[in-house]
């Protein structure tokens, strides 16, 4: 009787570990497919599924390009925002690259990742460009009469 009730007790100990396990293996990988871009994380995982795929890709320049460009826009938004016109292209040029790449990678994975790519260059391209169309704006300063008459000049 005791022997048959520790083995019941460890049975279900170890089925409620193994279900938590699964639970959070579960939520690791369906946070990964609902990124929807390459951030909190999923770039880590990109390049993970990359040096796996793509051996030879991930030791060029534009991968090193790609992975500088949006891990500057995860983790410092304000080096992301000045970078050159020149870095720019480069990153655009690519973009262009993976996706061929991803293009020739077999399997449903590649296409999500293809997917996240192409949405993660598109947000960052308006953003650089939304930055140049703030930038070509030039502020006037006039001072206004009533201004001029509060401080009694």
């Amino acid at each position: 009787m005791k022997h048959s009730l520790k083995t019941v007790i460890f049975a279900l100990v170890f089925g409620s570990f193994m279900t938590s396990a699964n639970i959070v293996k579960a939520n690791d990988r369906d946070s990964a497919k609902s990124e929807v871009i390459l951030v909190r994380g999923a770039e880590v995982n990109f390049a993970d599924f990359m040096s796996k795929k793509a051996k030879k890709f991930v030791k060029t320049e534009d991968w090193n390009i790609f992975t500088e460009i949006v891990t500057l826009y995860n983790v410092s938004p304000s080096k992301f925002m000045s970078v050159n016109a020149e870095k720019k292209e480069a990153f655009n040029e690519a973009v262009k690259s993976i996706e061929a790449k991803l293009n020739k990678v077999r399997g449903e994975e590649a296409k999500v990742w293809k997917k996240k790519v192409t949405t993660t260059a598109a947000v960052i391209k308006v953003l650089w460009n939304y930055q140049s169309n703030v930038e070509s704006i030039e502020t006037e300063q006039v001072e206004t009469p009533a201004v001029i008459e509060m401080l009694g000049r």
